[in-house]
């Protein structure tokens, strides 16, 4: 309500609520938050209808889907000693002139292997792109337009957190980077971070124990230079030096 009250804009709110899967669209709350009328674009289930409706489709997604999952696991499998190494190095004692440009070294690899990861998600999405153009999908091509055409006639576009994948993947469906370029956004949680170059998954203190920032995907790059972070207060180690010394490295700028 307070980022809406900085806005000058004509035409209606509309809110995309994808992340939050089988509750998409369920806005009640958000309508009493916002104290005005807002109209949910449901792309989560339109995307279900696509899925349906357009089988070469779904099974093109599901392909993309495995071949995502499996290359988060291998590129899990390089990043968790690559991690351990930059931190003992963070915390070693030994001599401030050789250790200082092996921990730098250290951290760029850990940066290249990030890049790299970055690289290799964008070949799996350029492949999608290239095999979808390909396909004869009235129904996805009619309910993106409907989307586009929507977001097109708004003053101003919601997105809401949830799941950050499921999110990113709808918004990518319908093609909305280029629309929102031109739009007044609020975004919030798993919806701020989709506007950003890269997704960075973090939790210092997940239920599973302690693990890695990784890098899950490029995001839709509306927003530059920035990686957003929702909850970092919590989410975040901030009482580790080492912990912290290295997310911002790693990440810089």
């Amino acid at each position: 309500r307070q980022a809406m009250d900085t806005l000058s804009f004509s035409g209606p709110i509309v809110s995309i609520t994808a992340g939050w899967r089988d509750s998409a669209g369920e806005i009640e709350d958000l309508q009493a938050d916002i104290g005005q009328p807002i109209e949910d674009l449901m792309i989560y289930h339109r995307a279900e209808d696509i899925f349906a409706r357009e089988h070469e489709l779904r099974a093109l997604q599901r392909e993309r889907q495995d071949q995502l999952l499996e290359l988060q696991r291998l590129y899990r499998m390089r990043l968790t000693p690559a991690m351990q190494a930059a931190r003992s190095l963070l915390r070693d004692q030994g001599q401030p002139g050789l250790l200082r440009l092996e921990q730098r070294a250290a951290i760029s690899q850990v940066r290249a292997l990030d890049r790299h990861h970055v690289t290799r998600i964008a070949a799996i999405h350029h492949e999608f792109d290239v095999r979808r153009a390909a396909l004869d999908i009235p129904t996805a091509t009619a309910q993106r337009d409907k989307v586009l055409e929507k977001v097109a006639n708004a003053g101003v576009v919601l997105i809401a957190g949830g799941h950050v994948a499921v999110l990113l993947n709808r918004m990518r469906l319908f093609r909305l980077s280029d629309s929102l370029l031109h739009k007044p956004v609020i975004a919030w949680s798993a919806g701020a971070m989709v506007l950003g170059e890269r997704i960075v998954l973090f939790h210092d203190d997940a239920p599973q124990g302690e693990r890695d920032a990784e890098v899950l995907d490029a995001g839709l790059g509306i927003v530059h230079r920035l990686i957003p972070l929702p909850h970092a207060k919590s989410r975040l180690d901030w009482s580790s030096r080492t912990r912290m010394a290295l997310f911002s490295r790693r990440f810089a700028p």
